[in-house]
């Protein structure tokens, strides 16, 4: 049985999060994603936040005046610290998958690209996301989809493909903070995929200012 304080926290934090079904800003969560992917894989391998080991490279291309983009790795746990400004929300990927024209050769419909991610996603387990000392004792409902949608891919882009404009849909599980007060939080996501194979998880020593 859960106990009385937990479930406390669990009900607190879901006060500093956008529900999924809101619209942070104006936009979708489902819109959120393609700019998060639109950012993501504008930025080479060599300083792509996505394989940083320390968050030196946390603040590539954040553009955006509300939102802060931060990532999950590609296999593995990694520890990250960073600072991000105050009054920012930021928009996280517990573990997210995308498929595009590009990478699958032998898929040529939107469909076919949808029944992959979500054959991915369906084998997500152990998933877990907490900020300081509080955590989300369900994440089913932070499941989100994209639509289909265009991106550039540039040279030696995260993807491994040659420089191209493909299109792509993704699938996952999304967690939109809302601005944290001023000062030092911790942002830990985590969970496994391919039957638990594959292990990722982030962990962010944040400093906002």
């Amino acid at each position: 049985m859960i106990s009385h304080q937990l479930v406390k926290s669990y009900r607190y934090i879901e006060t500093i999060l956008f529900p999924p079904n809101s619209r942070p800003y104006g936009l979708t969560f489902s819109q959120w994603i393609v700019e998060w992917w639109r950012w993501l894989l504008s930025i080479p391998k060599e300083s792509n936040p996505a394989f940083d080991m320390s968050g030196s490279h946390v603040s590539e291309k954040q553009v955006n005046p509300n939102v802060w983009f931060l990532t999950g790795t590609f296999g593995g746990s990694v520890v990250r610290r960073c600072k991000i400004p105050l009054g920012k929300a930021i928009l996280i990927p517990v573990i997210n998958y995308e498929c595009s024209f590009a990478e699958e050769q032998r898929v040529t419909t939107e469909s076919e690209l949808k029944l992959k991610c979500e054959k991915e996603i369906d084998d997500i387990k152990n998933l877990y996301f907490g900020i300081d000392e509080l955590f989300l004792r369900d994440l089913s409902a932070y499941r989100t989809r994209s639509p289909l949608f265009d991106v550039d891919l540039g040279k030696n882009n995260i993807l491994g493909v040659p420089e191209c404009t493909t299109k792509m849909i993704s699938d996952g599980y999304w967690i939109f903070v809302k601005p944290l007060r001023i000062g030092s939080h911790k942002l830990i996501s985590s969970g496994s995929c391919r039957s638990g194979r594959i292990m990722i998880g982030t962990t962010y020593d944040l400093c906002v200012q």
